[in-house]
């Protein structure tokens, strides 16, 4: 289990037992234990996004479904995916440092764990859910490692550039290569028929198909915006900010303000700042580079981007108002539940997929597009309840989910010890 969550909590240490040039899985005691709650938190939240979003949640016809649904595309689409991207660049920042410490050379490890991410995200997309962001994140960690050394200074501007940039340069990229229109997609109709009512050989086209169509048409664009946001976990990690927010109450209140005020404007523009650069964004298909209707409409765009954080700052006010309540130690320890389903964040996301797909799909129990939005928030509650529960009496006995384990294993070529009655004694 846990050990007691403390609003003093530190950088992750050396393990004295291990040689300055084995860079191996970080031990329990070792771990940052607020990132584990905003995990856990960053996949509540995704497993109702996904439930919304990818279940055939039927259409709003109960004031309760509405407000439901309104609440999905308002307070939970986009903001705790945004939370995980935060969290891996946090996360390649504590590998960062602890290699650093042992004067081990990172590139080796983190390339066979991308690597090993990126087979159980291939597993999870063609067998599982293809609803899936693990091959993604992977796909993306390769460019990360390459600002290893950057200085704080470096990774935020590289930050800024990819977000407010990148999507205007490959736009260009786009009609140089003469890609001015997006494959068509899959049928809606027939898809979510075969999910419905499918065996599991019946639904697997539509499933790999599915995921491959994701990738070629949002994959490219998402990439850049993934990894802008990796950075800003990364520069947050090595700039100390992180220890700051976590530890100092005044910082997480400040971090608040600007995350509330951040969310406004973003809000307040959507409603009226899209309004007024419709005409602009709308139109007919830029024919090439000269065309000044994509350069009106790039820069609406970029307009748009500037001003729109209503994602970002409402997934840092949810991470803020967690800290600050992780801060307080009576309720830090009824967050422990939370925090444990965090520590073992990859077999919670392949366990709620294969929950769900039981759920939902025609193999299992059929319900695909027999829920609506106020029964996928009860799901979502009862499930991820067990996960809590799981999470917690697994971690008493086990020092990683089984998932985690098994990453582990493929990156660093061995086996981890997995019962904590097998940890050498002190």
């Amino acid at each position: 289990m846990p050990s007691t969550p403390s609003a003093s909590a530190q950088p992750p240490s050396v393990a004295a037992a291990h040689s300055p040039t084995d860079l191996t899985p970080v031990a329990p005691n070792e771990r940052i234990q607020a990132l584990d709650l905003l995990r856990g938190w960053a996949l509540f939240g995704v497993l109702w996004s996904r439930l919304n979003d990818d279940y055939g949640a039927r259409d709003a016809t109960t004031a309760a479904d509405r407000g439901l649904a309104w609440m999905q595309y308002h307070v939970i689409e986009g903001r705790f995916y945004t939370l995980l991207c935060l969290l891996f660049g946090i996360g390649f920042g504590i590998q960062l440092l602890r290699a650093t410490e042992r004067g081990v050379d990172v590139r080796a490890v983190y390339y066979r764990r991308s690597l090993a991410l990126l087979a159980i995200g291939a597993v999870h997309a063609y067998l599982i859910s293809d609803e899936d962001v693990l091959t993604i994140y992977a796909l993306v960690a390769f460019a990360l490692v390459m600002f290893r050394t950057a200085s704080t200074r470096r990774i935020l501007i590289a930050a800024i550039l990819l977000w407010f940039l990148a999507p205007t340069v490959l736009a260009c990229g786009r009609l140089l290569a003469g890609m001015q229109f997006f494959m068509p997609s899959v049928d809606n109709a027939t898809s979510d028929w075969i999910r419905a009512h499918g065996s599991w050989l019946q639904i697997e086209p539509i499933r790999v198909a599915g995921h491959l169509q994701w990738l070629g048409r949002f994959g490219l664009r998402l990439y850049f915006s993934i990894l802008a946001l990796f950075l800003m976990g990364l520069w947050a990690m090595k700039s100390g900010y992180l220890r700051r927010v976590i530890e100092d109450s005044r910082t997480t209140r400040r971090l608040l303000l600007v995350a509330v005020v951040a969310a406004a404007t973003g809000y307040a523009s959507s409603v009226y700042l899209v309004k007024l650069l419709l005409p602009v964004l709308g139109g007919a298909q830029s024919t090439g580079l000269t065309d000044p209707h994509f350069w009106y409409r790039q820069g609406g765009q970029l307009v748009i981007r500037v001003f729109n954080w209503s994602t970002e700052g409402t997934a840092l006010a949810y991470a803020a108002i967690l800290l600050l309540l992780w801060q307080r130690p009576r309720i830090a320890r009824l967050l422990r539940p939370l925090a444990a389903t965090g520590r073992m964040a990859l077999t919670t996301y392949l366990t709620q997929s294969v929950v769900c797909t039981l759920l939902f799909y025609g193999y299992g129990l059929g319900w695909y597009g027999r829920v609506g939005y106020t029964g996928m928030f009860l799901i979502t509650l009862v499930l991820f309840a067990c996960q809590m529960a799981a999470s917690t009496w697994w971690l008493t006995r086990f020092r990683f989910g089984p998932a985690e384990w098994l990453w582990r294993a493929l990156t660093y070529g061995r086996a981890p010890r997995m019962r904590l009655a097998d940890e050498p004694a002190a």
